[in-house]
């Protein structure tokens, strides 16, 4: 069960590498096309999930419009507190002196954010390309030409791979963040995010860290500036944390004789299936999870054993999910029950 929970858990941090992968790496200029496209279509899934959370995805929306409405003054709004994280010596020198280093990280933090929270596939690609095209001479007086974006991907991957390494084996404390309280969910991903990062840029990646390092910055000063602009465009961290369901739910599939399966779920009535899932490549999930289907008259699930019958002819909706079906399910499709049989289909 423990090594389950870890696993369960390690999938939503997931959602905290995604978001930090997508906004920091898209920055160089002599990002791959290819590589970019591929980033693009696999955020896309994203949000053709978010668009089933209605809640979720006014809370990026209303994230969207304060952020197009935030203050670029250096004197008001969160700039004074980013600029005590991010203005540092060396990147006033590089940035071409104080006032136009602070406009230049006031630009940067906001198009980085209008990245994170975009709402809608075409927004997203927008932004990636907008992103690109104004920080271009930014990340250059930053960073050099030394670090690309093939670089920066492969060392998120790296970082992925760190992340059952970085998680607590507290199993109370797992099993506490499978109650379905995002909020609490949020905060440890964040924090095993920043662990896994860090032990990333620990060896082979060394040349991130120190490129960070040379201008002042670090891994934790990157995440503490987010923050401190979240805190200002997304109290309690509503759009983030639609933003990170999606990607769990993007990353879900039914498996179905061991291989995913995406399409309806053909059932006889009178037949008895396995319910199981992957999230994010854990085949294992399904067995943390609830279940639960639409109508009863159509199909059944019993929790307990993790199974699937089918009673009458018709079609109904299931669900696996943390603690609710209605705000925090993981995986919903579409169950067809046909005539009554004595095998699965």
């Amino acid at each position: 069960m423990e090594m389950v929970l870890r696993r369960w858990i390690t999938t939503l941090m997931l959602c905290a590498l995604m978001v930090f992968g997508v906004t920091f790496s898209l920055a160089p200029p002599q990002a791959q096309a290819d590589t970019v496209n591929d980033m693009g279509k696999q955020l896309e899934k994203v949000y053709d999930q978010l668009v089933l959370d209605p809640n979720g995805e006014n809370d990026v929306i209303s994230v969207e419009a304060k952020l197009a409405n935030l203050s670029r003054d250096p004197n008001s709004g969160p700039w004074p507190d980013v600029f005590a994280i991010l203005l540092t010596d060396q990147v006033i020198t590089r940035l071409g002196g104080e006032v136009a280093a602070k406009d230049k990280i006031i630009d940067f933090v906001c198009d980085l954010a209008d990245v994170q929270y975009s709402s809608k596939p075409g927004h997203l690609r927008k932004s990636m390309e907008e992103f690109k095209e104004q920080q271009a001479s930014t990340i250059t007086a930053l960073f050099g030409n030394d670090v690309t974006i093939d670089y920066l991907y492969n060392y998120l991957l790296a970082a992925k791979g760190e992340v059952p390494n970085v998680i607590s084996y507290d199993v109370a404390g797992l099993i506490a963040l499978t109650s379905g309280d995002y909020g609490q969910i949020r905060t440890a991903m964040e924090r095993w995010t920043r662990d896994a990062l860090t032990k990333a840029a620990s060896g082979q990646y060394s040349l991130f860290r120190d490129k960070l390092g040379d201008i002042g910055w670090s891994m934790d000063k990157l995440f503490d500036a987010r923050d401190v602009l979240s805190a200002e465009v997304d109290p309690g961290y509503a759009g983030e944390i639609a933003l990170m369901k999606a990607f769990v739910r993007s990353e879900t599939h039914f498996l179905k004789d061991g291989k995913e399966w995406d399409k309806v779920i053909n059932l006889k009535a009178g037949d008895t299936i396995p319910l199981k899932l992957s999230v994010l490549g854990f085949s294992q999930a399904g067995y943390v999870l609830h279940w639960t289907v639409d109508d009863a008259d159509v199909a059944t699930v019993d929790d307990s054993t993790k199974t699937l019958t089918g009673i009458a002819k018709g079609k109904t909706t299931l669900r696996a999910y943390i603690s609710n079906p209605d705000t925090d399910w993981v995986y919903q499709g579409t169950v067809h029950v046909t005539g009554g049989g004595n095998s699965a289909h």
